[in-house]
């Protein structure tokens, strides 16, 4: 993960959640797995990674949904909007990352990677010489996964 940062304010549709953190200037990429896929209903999420320790909500918390054995997903409690994806293990703190539509200042994050290619729609097609990873390339991604493969908890 690049060491450069920049700070970010943003929140949710109707304003009752809002935050500040500090942002990965080069950590932003595409997210095409069914899970974000499903969370967001759209065929893609963009996400940029964030210092998990500066993240602080300046109005409102949001409401925790546990969408995997390794994951939650924070949402605005009043208009459901997504804000938030963190590890549940301390493990790795370093995965906290924000949508980059509840940025202020989104323009910012230009993704530099997609990731989960192995759920691309085939009718989305972004042309772009990013490089395109399989949840599998990412042998501790990977392996939180197949705990929740082995589980279906």
């Amino acid at each position: 993960m690049g060491d450069k940062t920049m700070p970010v304010t943003g929140g949710c549709l109707c304003g009752a959640v809002r935050y500040e953190a500090e942002a990965f200037l080069h950590n932003t990429s595409y997210c095409h797995c069914r899970m974000c896929q499903r969370a967001s209903g759209a065929p893609v999420q963009v996400s940029v990674f964030i210092r998990p320790e500066t993240l602080r909500f300046t109005s409102g918390e949001p409401k925790y949904y546990q969408s995997s054995s390794f994951g939650e997903r924070g949402f605005c409690p009043n208009c459901g909007s997504q804000l938030i994806w963190r590890s549940r293990s301390a493990e790795h703190p370093e995965w906290t990352n924000l949508g980059v539509g509840c940025l202020d200042h989104p323009e910012h994050f230009v993704p530099a990677s997609h990731e989960g290619v192995e759920s691309q729609l085939p009718w989305f097609n972004i042309d772009d010489d990013l490089p395109r990873r399989r949840t599998e390339d990412d042998p501790e991604v990977a392996a939180a996964w197949a705990v929740v493969d082995q589980g279906k908890e």
